[in-house]
Parts: structure tokens; sequence; C-alpha cells
């Protein structure tokens, strides 16, 4: 059994060189009986790119749409320029199609990746935000509150409050 299991290591690693070597190889004109793994290679340099663009995103502080238009174009894009040009992929070979293997998977790579670094660099921005929001909330709570307190004391105590203040600032409005 072990020896079964040597072979199939040394057999896996064979093909991961040979994936590497086709994946190199100028104008080798794969199609899907010569090159079955070149979906999923694609699928990879894909999730590649997308996470190098997202980084790029993240530490150049970019926000947006254009973002994610930049983004959509490079992990869609450059792939098929390479299938096409560089490696001159008889793509109608593949069932599924290879031009839009894993372009999901590189985009929301992307976005998750420059989620992570856009934040990670505003790291202040996001704790005055969350302070903010959290203070608000209390405030939220506090006005509630006496709301609640005031609308308890039945109604004729909301009224005397009520005309209480505009006596007050007409008062204050006479002695200046």
């Amino acid at each position: 059994m072990s020896s079964s299991g040597a072979s199939a290591d040394t057999n896996s690693s064979k093909g991961g060189a040979s994936v590497l070597s086709k994946l190199s190889s100028f104008r080798s004109n794969p199609s899907h009986e010569t090159f079955p793994e070149l979906p999923d290679a694609v699928l990879w340099i894909r999730i590649v790119l997308g996470v190098t663009y997202g980084i790029s995103l993240g530490l150049r502080n970019q926000v947006g749409f254009a973002g994610i238009m930049l983004a959509a174009n490079v992990v869609t894009i450059l792939p098929i320029l390479y299938i096409n040009w560089f490696l001159d992929a008889d793509i109608d070979s593949y069932k599924n199609g290879l031009n839009f293997v894993g372009v999901p998977n590189a985009m929301a790579t992307c976005i998750l990746v420059w989620i992570i670094i856009f934040t990670h660099e505003h790291g202040e921005d996001e704790r005055a935000f969350a302070a903010a929001a959290v203070n608000k909330l209390i405030a939220g709570d506090a006005v509630m509150n006496e709301q609640d307190a005031v609308g308890s004391g039945g109604d004729e105590a909301a009224a005397a409050a009520a005309a209480a203040e505009p006596e007050a600032t007409s008062a204050t409005d006479t002695e200046f």
C-alpha cells in the first residue's frame, strides 16, 4: 500500500510541474484533450489577480464604483488576453467555456481583500465612527426614556411643560 501511495504522490508532483510548464508554453494551442486543467489554472490566476488588485485598491485608498469596474476589467480581460494571445488556446473545446471561469470568485476575493486592507488602513476613522454610533444610540435611548417618562405622567404634565417653554424664551428675548 505504501508503494502505491508514494507513486501517487510522485504522479501528482509531476502533474503539477506539467501544469506550470503547459501554462508557460508560448503558443502551445492547448485544448480540452491536451490540457484539461486549464479552467482550474485560469480560476487560480484570476483569484491571484483579484487578491493583488484588492491589495492595490486598499493601499491606494480607492473608494467607489470605479474601483469595482477596474477590478472587473483586470480579473476578466487580462486572463482572456493570456489565454488567446499567449497560449492560443482552443476555447471552444472546453464545454463550460473558458473566458469567464472564476470571474465571480475573483471579484469576491478582490472586494474582500480591498475592504480588509482599507479598514486596516483607516482604523482611527473606524473607531471614531463606532464611538459616534454608540453615543448616538445611547443619546437616542436617553431621549426615548425621557419621552416615556413624560408620556406616562399624563397629558396635563406634557401640556404644562410645552406651555412653559415658549414663555421662557419670550422672557429672555425681552430682557435683551
